[in-house]
């Protein structure tokens, strides 16, 4: 065991996790340099630092997924969910976006000279395979007056769905919150148009919640395949590899699509809930069960 946990560790570990196997992310570790905050040769091909998506990514994904669709189409959806979200009412916004990604996006097509309804799949649910999940470290992000440079951000299809905060185990989660996570809402709120799931950890103790939650909603995710397994809290913060099992939970290509889908709803199209652990876990070993009686 490591004597100190620093939040460089912890950022180290939770990556290479992602890029192993059975998780296979991409990887995008961006340039750290204090210097190059306006330098977009960061591997990202964003058209400015304002920018919180990944516009490539994002315009392959779509015409991987939705082959049927047309260039046209296909460009001007990336196009509109590039643009700069910052000023509008974010929880509004928020619930919008979400609602394009759990629902597809109509467009009309034209076919045989008729005009045709269709609509563009931002997330392949089916299919969570087919989906790009990008881990991007260290990207710079201009917001209206500063400039801020998450830790770790996770990208479906170029969107970003998955904040990560890391702090050293000496740091404790709420002040993650109560500093990091509210100065980062503040100075660049476009990060959180997409947003579904906010991660605070120092490797000991891992808490996750949604953007706008107050810091008492945040909860532990701390059993990562059945509601049955044991936890030894006491050894989790003694060898620091909270985030790790909430990875094994979460972050999973299947599992993080089928909460995107299935564990997020709104209260008055505002209030952004997401599922706990024992109810994602409740929830899908229920269904398994009455899939194999049926």
């Amino acid at each position: 065991m490591k004597s100190f946990i620093s939040e460089d560790d912890i950022e180290k570990a939770l990556l290479n996790k992602l890029k192993a196997s059975p998780f296979n992310y991409d990887l995008l570790l961006c340039d750290p340099d204090l210097e190059a905050k306006d330098d977009l040769n960061d591997g990202t091909s964003r058209e400015n630092v304002s920018q919180c998506i990944l516009p490539q990514v994002l315009l392959t994904s779509l015409k991987r997924i939705n082959p049927h669709i047309s260039e046209s189409n296909i460009n001007a959806t990336v196009k509109d969910l590039s643009r700069n979200f910052t000023g509008t009412d974010m929880e509004q916004t928020n619930y919008v976006l979400y609602q394009k990604i759990r629902e597809s996006i109509k467009v009309t097509e034209k076919r045989n000279g008729k005009n045709e309804f269709d609509f563009i799949k931002l997330v392949d649910f089916e299919n969570p395979e087919n989906n790009t999940f990008t881990a991007v470290s260290q990207m710079w992000i201009k917001g209206t007056y500063r400039y801020r440079r998450p830790d770790v951000l996770i990208f479906v299809n170029g969107l970003p769905f998955v904040f990560i905060e890391l702090k050293n185990q000496t740091v404790k989660i709420q002040e993650a919150y109560g500093k990091n996570l509210t100065d980062y809402k503040n100075d660049i709120p476009n990060l959180f148009a997409f947003n579904q799931v906010c991660v605070l950890s120092n490797g000991r103790e891992t808490r996750l919640g949604a953007w706008n939650a107050p810091y008492e909603f945040y909860f532990q995710w701390l059993k990562a395949d059945s509601e049955k397994e044991k936890i030894n809290r006491s050894q989790i913060e003694e060898d620091g590899i909270s985030i790790e099992i909430f990875a094994d939970g979460l972050l999973k290509k299947d599992r993080l699509i089928d909460y995107i889908e299935n564990f997020i709803l709104f209260d008055n199209q505002e209030t952004k809930i997401i599922a706990k652990n024992h109810q994602f876990l409740g929830v899908n070993n229920l269904f398994a069960q009455t899939s194999y009686i049926y």
